[in-house]
């Protein structure tokens, strides 16, 4: 039997806020306090909460996702779509494109032309879902942490080649005519381009 869900803002079901702070500290740990602050400030103007609910027959509604939309006071035209989150038991059934496209449609409905994103590792979920790479977003004035480069290449491919990794330098790369014994090689790093946070962004119809 299909799983039957639903979309409602947080703010419409305060109950469910403890529910939707767990699945977010369970991908994103945080303090509760901190949390919280992120999250109830949730209304009918942005910034807004939507939940994601497995409906269940006679049980409580089970939070399986989330996405919040905030404004960019700097690009008013632009929306921000940030702590999008489907529970790992229920990723693979299309619950995150259900939730994006409530998202755009919101979007759409606050007269915003286009939306922003940022993510680590789920940029081919996106692309699929037609975004492309773009520059970074200034939400509260202060520049974020993006190498130009990243999307700068991004741009050349178009958003279709896969990032390559960096390639990292070691001690043991470099030679010493010290005569005391050498410490052992740093272990390998595994940092690669396509885990540093990359922005996105879909103009809306």
């Amino acid at each position: 039997m299909e799983d039957k869900v639903t979309i409602v803002a947080l703010h419409d079901k305060p109950d469910l806020i403890e529910d939707c702070i767990k699945l977010l500290n369970d991908e994103w740990p945080r303090s509760k306090t901190a949390r919280m602050r992120s999250i109830e400030n949730s209304n009918r103007n942005l910034p807004i909460s939507l939940l994601l609910l497995k409906n269940i027959p006679k049980i409580k509604d089970e939070v399986v996702g989330h996405a919040k939309i905030s404004r960019l006071p700097l690009e008013p035209e632009k929306c921000l779509i940030e702590s999008v989150i489907v529970n790992p038991t229920n990723r693979g059934k299309g619950f995150g494109r259900l939730l994006m496209t409530e998202c755009e449609k919101l979007a759409a409905q606050f007269g915003f032309s286009s939306v922003i994103l940022s993510t680590h590792d789920k940029k081919e979920f996106y692309q699929k879902l037609g975004y492309e790479f773009c520059q970074p977003v200034y939400q509260y004035g202060a520049p974020p942490s993006v190498e130009s480069h990243l999307v700068e290449q991004s741009q050349n491919n178009k958003a279709s080649e896969p990032i390559s990794e960096i390639t990292p330098y070691y001690e043991s790369d470099f030679k010493t005519k010290a005569t005391l014994p050498q410490p052992p090689p740093l272990p390998q790093l595994t940092s690669t381009l396509s885990t540093k946070k990359v922005y996105m962004k879909k103009y809306l119809k």
